[in-house]
């Protein structure tokens, strides 16, 4: 983790309440937390506690109904479409269980998707396949589709493409969820370099303590509320 106790995001009274079948379902109640630059955060508890939740509105997929969040010192609560899809695109990158990969497309096309749509330019080989070296994916799997890899080699390429717009920040969902154990640990000690090496901020969800002991701390969440932080 970096030295530096500049809070990369902060959240303040952070409350969310769902409209489900007539019936409002509070996911998250009055939250407050902040992360610093370059730490690795566990985010654990039950199912339905709010954890995913909380990840999405650190992540700008959604917004709270009370509260504010600010990355990097700018509150994004009140933020529009455009500037939360700026604001994602070029601070954040995003890495789910189900792995996400767009199945007509080669390992190295997925991982240049993101980067188009930044960019524009279709010249940007050598970062796809910097990116893809550095996630530790064999070179000759460069034109493989999904359904030719591996579950750990998709999930490797799906942490190259969250990579390959140099975020600041990793969002992780449950991200060795679908990996047995062995590989599910390699793909943690990549996350745990990252933090390590280039000084990025993971903030993971999991259910798996084993998994929470590559943290610098772990936030526990229970019935939408912080229970605790170890």
């Amino acid at each position: 983790m970096s030295d530096s106790a500049d809070p990369v995001i902060v959240f303040r009274n952070i409350t969310k309440v769902y409209h489900l079948l007539g019936e409002n379902v509070t996911a998250l109640l009055d939250v407050s937390g902040s992360v610093r630059r370059g730490e690795f955060i566990a985010i654990m508890g039950p199912s339905g506690s709010g954890k995913s939740t909380l990840l999405n509105m650190l992540g700008c997929l959604d917004v709270p109904d009370s509260g504010e969040i600010l990355i990097n010192g700018i509150e994004t609560t009140n933020m529009s479409d455009d500037e939360l899809t700026k604001l994602r695109r070029d601070h954040i990158g995003f890495i789910f269980q189900q792995f996400n990969l767009i199945p007509l497309l080669t390992a190295r096309e997925n991982v240049e998707y993101p980067l188009l749509l930044k960019t524009g330019s279709a010249d940007c080989d050598d970062r796809c396949l910097d990116v893809l070296r550095s996630v530790a994916l064999e070179s000759h799997l460069d034109h493989h589709r999904p359904n030719e890899l591996s579950g750990g080699q998709q999930q490797r390429v799906a942490i190259a493409r969250a990579l390959v717009n140099d975020p600041e920040i990793l969002l992780c969902d449950e991200p060795t969820g679908n990996l047995d154990s062995k590989t599910g640990n390699a793909i943690m000690e990549l996350l745990s370099r990252l933090c390590t090496h280039q000084n990025k901020t993971v903030i993971m969800v999991t259910h798996d303590p084993s998994l929470a002991v590559y943290a610098n701390r772990t936030i526990h969440i229970v019935d939408g509320r912080i229970s605790g932080v170890a």
